[in-house]
């Protein structure tokens, strides 16, 4: 059999799995299994599957996984971080849309300690919904601000897809980090300038209310909510910028910190402690089931040649640069309306990487690149996880409502992502002036 028809017979298994409600990542796995019994034999072909499943499962890189996860079940967990909304809101309350405003600039902040869009969503979520919809505040205005706010969570590090593209790709993910904080900061900007000028247009849909600015004395007593937050991103963020240590020490330090805070902001309680192990080991287990399923799907396409062939197929076209990359940007929006994009991703790497860096694209740029596009995901029907998490908070929303409320957003980001082609700079400035751990 040809690498042709088997490429062509294993992807026709994978969608048919696919359409029969099999998991992503179990379908993943028995194409990945099936290809390489069928390729190896199977006594090699067993060999092989466990080989790759024990280096992925035992990789350092990896370790960060579970350590930011759990850094994030402790902050969500044990409230540190609540008081970082209210904070935030009574610097920024006189703005038009000042309370949705705050919530684009909480779930920045938070997104630069959490790792996690769902938590940053969820966390900031359960203060700012309420505190907005008792003010009168326009639901898609609520809603799309924090759900769109709460993607940033992946963008600012630290981001469990940025590892877990750094390490498919063997792309540094400290550089990745370095990279995804203009870009984290630049669209958190665009989110607020579009609340506000939608705030402007529309007052009726943001009321000002005066009680929520308080005196200047209230705002400096604000910034105590917000110092377990600023230590722990100095603790993560700074250490691996100024090269004391890598990410995945930096994950260790960042969970050993936000343990210490938690006791001495007594508000670690054995059943946060509880709640946060048990997100970790769900989040941890599902991860890497996708990432060694999807890693034995990898070798499949590597072994039957299909990266080189789709390159010299595009080489061959002759298309520019921007047109080819415009068609591969396409292609991944239609995708993140309708599937899960984590696992897509995982998939899609193996052919789209070697492509895109064939051609010059530098391998951090587009690693930013795919992450926004996961943003783009998170908030995009049916399947947007941050969608679900704002829901569960909001009941009675109706399908023009949160299209309403997200759709601006979605143009924003692909807004950004048309900046980072035009000036790739936004995101590779930082990475060349950070110092490499030693």
């Amino acid at each position: 059999m040809s690498e042709t028809v088997l490429g062509t017979l294993l992807v026709a298994l994978m969608f048919l799995l696919f359409a029969l409600g099999v998991e992503i990542s179990i379908a993943l796995g028995i194409v990945g299994v099936v290809g390489l019994l069928y390729l190896k034999g199977f006594n090699v072909g067993l060999g092989v599957v466990g080989s790759i499943a024990w280096s992925n499962a035992s990789s350092f890189s990896f370790i960060a996984v579970p350590l930011f996860v759990f850094m994030s079940g402790i902050l969500l967990h044990s409230g540190i971080g609540k008081g970082l909304y209210t904070a935030v809101a009574r610097w920024v309350s006189p703005l038009p849309g000042g309370l949705a405003v705050a919530s684009v600039f909480s779930c920045a902040i938070f997104a630069a300690i959490s790792g996690s869009s769902v938590a940053t969503a969820a966390t900031i979520g359960m203060i700012a919904v309420p505190e907005m919809e008792r003010r009168g505040y326009a639901r898609p205005l609520i809603f799309g601000s924090l759900a769109a706010g709460g993607t940033l969570g992946i963008l600012i590090p630290p981001s469990i897809p940025m590892i877990i593209y750094g390490v498919m790709t063997e792309t540094s993910i400290g550089h990745l980090y370095m990279a995804g904080m203009v870009p984290g900061a630049l669209l958190a900007v665009m989110f607020a300038v579009f609340v506000i000028a939608y705030a402007m247009l529309w007052p009726a849909t943001a009321p000002r209310v005066s009680e929520d600015q308080g005196s200047f004395l209230d705002k400096l007593r604000s910034l105590y909510e917000v110092a377990p937050v600023a230590i722990l991103i100095v603790v993560v963020l700074g250490s691996m910028y100024v090269g004391i240590v890598t990410p995945t020490e930096a994950a260790a330090l960042g969970s050993f910190v936000s343990l210490v805070l938690a006791a001495v902001l007594r508000t670690l309680t054995w059943r946060a402690l509880r709640d946060a192990f048990h997100a970790t080991i769900r989040t941890t287990s599902m991860v890497m089931l996708i990432i060694i399923f999807a890693s034995m799907f990898s070798h499949v396409i590597a072994l039957i040649g299909a990266p080189r062939a789709l390159f010299d197929l595009v080489v061959g076209l002759g298309l520019p640069r921007w047109a080819f990359f415009a068609a591969i940007f396409a292609f991944l929006l239609v995708i993140a309306y309708a599937l899960e994009e984590l696992s897509v991703m995982i998939i899609l790497l193996p052919i789209l990487f070697p492509l895109v860096t064939g051609l010059g694209f530098d391998p951090v740029w587009f690693g930013i690149i795919m992450v926004v596009w996961l943003e783009i995901g998170l908030i995009t029907p049916p399947v947007g996880l941050n969608l679900f998490v704002i829901q569960n908070m909001m009941r009675g929303m109706t399908a023009a409502e949160v299209t309403r409320g997200t759709t601006p957003y979605v143009i924003l980001m692909i807004l950004l992502v048309a900046l980072l082609f035009l000036f790739p700079d936004l995101a590779l400035w930082l990475p060349r002036h950070m110092t490499p751990a030693r």
